[in-house]
């Protein structure tokens, strides 16, 4: 065989180990969807967004260490690969981490500015930092956008969301002397 039958025969077999791999993973086989991702990483060691799956995985599975370790990775063979930032952003909310959160969430937005998920999320890191005023401009902006992008749920959500932290802020405002 060629070099390139082989790659061709490696690019096709690390494609549906990816299949396999995603498969695993929404039928929640955390477990599965890793020995997958591995095998493909072994297949292309460079392929960040294998290694930002996997973190996934490790996540869900609740290992937060191996979950940073494949971010980090990630960001490492590919920083512009604007998903990773998102979801090292939600590791680090996770972990109470708000500062990192809110970092990683605003280098995400850098990269694609109408990432409204990052908005939202970005909102709750600056909630548990800042109060929520702060966090009702970034709601309102992931309102904007989802509506902009025709989800209305998630548009409800946050105008319900944002409604809610004015509610908040008018009461406690009329409490002070």
């Amino acid at each position: 065989m060629s070099e390139h039958t082989n790659t061709l025969i490696a690019i096709r077999d690390t494609s549906d180990i990816l299949l396999s791999a995603k498969a695993k993973y929404k039928s929640c086989d955390y477990s599965g969807a890793i020995v997958e991702y591995t095998l493909a990483i072994e297949f292309h060691p460079h392929m960040a967004l294998a290694f930002c799956c996997r973190g996934d995985a490790y996540y869900k599975l609740g290992d937060a260490q191996k979950a940073m370790s494949d971010y980090n990775r990630a960001v490492e063979l590919d920083p512009d690969l604007v998903i990773v930032y998102y979801r090292r952003g939600n590791l680090y909310y996770s972990t109470k981490d708000y500062a990192l959160a809110i970092a990683d969430y605003s280098h995400a937005i850098e990269l694609k500015p109408d990432f409204a998920l990052a908005y939202s999320s970005r909102g709750c890191a600056y909630k548990e930092l800042y109060g929520e005023q702060e966090a009702s401009i970034d709601w309102r902006s992931a309102a904007k956008l989802f509506k902009e992008q025709g989800n209305v749920e998630k548009y409800n959500y946050m105008i319900e969301l944002t409604a809610l932290s004015n509610s908040i802020d008018t009461l406690t405002s009329g409490m002070l002397p």
